[in-house]
């Protein structure tokens, strides 16, 4: 990895940034670079978001190549495998973060990740979490849209989890026409909210973030 006098190629192992002159390193290179030495002890993972994969300590990598420049390096002598969303992964540790699965997936925050089962119900991996990849084989994950149940004058209404609500969008659920007749007007309250937005009204034009369970009550004013 001599000073060529050519640009530095920047790349990224376990969050920290490091610099060579050299397009092509082998694996074995990033991971001396980075301080994990001998190298041959060692796991290198090369995230490609969505993706991961294995690198060898003798294969080459192209630092040159758009999305080619961010690794995660493990003390480890092997890779363990899952899916999510049936792209395959590789990783570097037997436990892998809620935190990493979805930074290396791309899942966004307001989906679930829910681990497969076919000996029991699938599990919702929850925030904190870890997901242990060495007991079974392939672990399969998948991404789910997160909802709660809130209730409107007695009926159920499925939410996406953690998200608000409109003035608007409670009057709706109850009158479906409300939107082609925005001139009436409509008292709601809620109870079961989030915090200290436990109970209240809903004014219009206004929105509050809902939870499971919380409840709402439309009542026609009679005004226009």
């Amino acid at each position: 990895m001599a000073d060529n006098g050519k640009k530095p190629y920047r790349l990224v192992v376990n969050g920290q940034p490091f610099e060579t002159r050299d397009q092509i390193e082998e694996g074995r290179d990033i991971l001396q670079l980075a301080g994990f030495a001998p190298a041959s002890d060692h796991t290198l993972i090369e995230l490609t978001r969505p993706g991961s994969r294995s690198v060898g300590l003798d294969e080459e990598v192209d630092l040159g190549e758009p999305g080619r420049e961010e690794f995660r390096a493990f003390a480890s002598d092997r890779t363990f495998n899952f899916t999510v969303d049936e792209r395959g992964y590789e990783w570097g540790s037997p436990e892998i973060s809620e935190a990493d699965l979805r930074d290396i997936s791309g899942v966004p925050d307001n989906k679930a990740l829910v681990l497969e089962r076919t000996d029991g119900p699938d599990i919702e991996i929850e925030p904190g979490s870890t997901v242990d990849l060495a007991t079974r084989g392939t672990e399969r994950i998948r991404s789910s849209g997160k909802f709660v149940t809130i209730i409107v004058e007695a009926t159920p209404h499925q939410w996406p989890k953690g998200e608000k609500i409109t003035y608007a969008q409670v009057v709706t659920l109850e009158f479906p026409d409300f939107p082609q007749h925005p001139e009436r007007t409509y008292s709601v309250t809620y109870r079961n909210g989030v915090g200290q937005n436990h109970e209240g009204v809903l004014s219009p034009g206004a929105s509050v973030k809902v939870k499971e369970g919380m409840v709402f009550n439309v009542t026609d004013t009679g005004q226009s």
